[in-house]
């Protein structure tokens, strides 16, 4: 990870006029961005939006990287386009929490992405601070205790929606090394994803999203599919796959086709392919790499209609927040779920 047709514009932020089919009714959403939520003025907006966040449809989620090198605006949380689904905080986040409640009203989801090197620590280290029986790191630790930390800081605290593990051979180590990778993410599914334990719930009243966000297409090994992933896939919401093709990246795909394996390492019924925003243009117009915006552009719009002809879970962006860039702001996100909904 990580180091379609604009019709109106709305109160001076471009917006896309959505319709929404249900049944047999024909429902219209614009898709705004803002405290203004689309059109405030129309009483059924909202109602009409949560009904196609609630329906069946391929999903886009998108990672807010609040690290200093966008504009402000491009990961505040008041910005993102009403269409999207799930947004991933990434190297910080929107502080004003008012802004989270106004993108939750609208039916996105908010999750935390944290890398187990950084962060996790195993129960009865020295960094765990709920018990004084300190114990040595071990294959057989476990990590309860950080779970639940997690949970109860983002989940009972902030009210956010869940969590995005980062699955690479450079997130883990310190207390949290990969061969103890299994250990860790068996010790989250208790707080987060389908078989969280009871009672821990979101304040919606529903189990928090478990996010299995890997770069790793290998099926061997600490990190590889058949050891961490296969025999608990239903401790999973979602898996993320890192599927770049400009920047920073382990995959060596360069083509939709080389997408094909994925479909079977992984449910694809939860399978969500990522470009990676990195390679998108800064405000002044420059790039990381001559011609990379371009090419992260193509390839979210070709991946989302690949998510669409092959049925899985959606598409994202890790670095949505810098398609805020271009204009209109957040056009390539929109693209890409109108492809994958062609009747919005």
């Amino acid at each position: 990870m990580k180091t379609r047709p604009f019709i109106q514009l709305y109160k001076g932020i471009f917006v896309l006029v959505l319709s929404v089919i249900a049944f047999s009714s024909c429902k219209k959403i614009t898709d705004g961005a803002g405290t203004s939520a689309g059109t405030p003025s129309d009483a059924d907006y909202l109602k009409n939006l949560l009904a196609y966040k609630k329906s069946a449809h391929q999903l886009f989620l998108g990672y807010l990287v609040a690290d200093g090198n966008d504009p402000a605006a491009a990961s505040s949380m008041l910005n993102v386009p009403d269409s999207v689904d799930i947004v991933v905080a990434f190297a910080g986040w929107d502080k004003d929490a008012s802004h989270w409640t106004t993108l939750q009203a609208k039916g996105t989801k908010i999750l935390t992405c944290t890398f187990p090197g950084n962060d996790a620590y195993y129960d009865g280290s020295a960094k765990d601070t709920t018990t004084t029986q300190k114990t040595p790191l071990s294959a057989s630790s476990t990590y309860d205790h950080w779970a639940k930390a997690m949970h109860d800081k983002f989940i009972k605290g902030m009210g956010w929606d869940g969590i995005d593990v980062d699955i690479e051979t450079g997130t883990f180590g310190g207390d949290a090394p990969a061969s103890n990778a299994k250990a860790v993410l068996t010790s989250v599914a208790k707080y987060f994803g389908p078989n969280a334990g009871a009672g821990n719930l979101t304040k919606a009243g529903v189990k928090p999203i478990f996010i299995y966000d890997t770069d790793v297409d290998v099926a061997g090994g600490s990190l590889g599919y058949n050891t961490i992933y296969t025999p608990f896939k239903s401790n999973y919401t979602y898996v993320n796959f890192q599927s770049y093709v400009g920047g920073s990246r382990r995959w060596s795909g360069s083509k939709t086709s080389d997408l094909t394996p994925l479909l079977t390492a992984f449910d694809k019924t939860k399978l969500i392919v990522l470009t990676n925003g990195d390679e998108f243009k800064y405000p002044n117009g420059s790039e990381d790499t001559p011609g990379g915006d371009a090419k992260a552009t193509k390839w979210l719009l070709d991946i989302a209609s690949w998510a669409k002809t092959n049925g899985t879970a959606g598409v994202g962006a890790y670095r949505m927040s810098r398609d805020y860039n271009h204009t209109p702001v957040f056009s390539s996100t929109r693209k890409a779920i109108q492809i994958m909904n062609p009747h919005l």
